[in-house]
């Protein structure tokens, strides 16, 4: 607009802070996407070399959603668990996290599939996968912080 004045003010501390509070939530999300993407790919290997009764994708879109899964739920878990953590010793806030994350996730693929099948292994399957997934991710993100390269959140 004519005549208006543009103002290239410094941001301030509480600006600069919440940016990088932003910033670092992201790099979780991030890390909990590669650590949960790398563990599904692991859980599906040892699937299809051992012969488990879980199904895998048969198609490209079945595999790009599998994949989408994986990664959005990795990035999720990550930012929460950033939230939940902090900058706190207690372990069960972990363990709660992910006990949380991966019941809530085999549950539901649970009461999806209980009409079709009635047979515990699957489940069972199915829910060591989520706690597979969740504690690696878990644990990448505790080593990530121990090694600074993720900042935890202030309490």
């Amino acid at each position: 607009m004519i005549g208006s004045k543009v103002s290239h003010a410094e941001p301030s501390s509480a600006e600069l802070s919440i940016a990088a509070m932003r910033q670092e939530s992201i790099k979780a999300g991030l890390l909990g996407s590669i650590a949960i993407t790398f563990a599904a790919s692991l859980a599906w290997a040892i699937t299809f070399v051992l012969a488990l009764p879980l199904a895998l994708p048969n198609t490209p879109l079945e595999w790009l959603v599998n994949l989408a899964v994986a990664l959005s739920s990795g990035f999720f878990f990550g930012v929460t668990y950033r939230y939940i953590v902090r900058q706190d010793d207690n372990l069960h806030l972990g363990s709660g996290a992910v006990g949380a994350f991966a019941l809530v996730r085999s549950l539901a693929q649970i009461e999806a599939t209980w009409h079709d099948t009635f047979t515990i292994l699957p489940w069972l399957l199915l829910t060591g996968e989520s706690f597979l997934w969740f504690a690696t991710a878990r644990y990448t993100l505790d080593w990530a912080t121990r090694k600074q390269m993720l900042q935890p959140l202030d309490s």
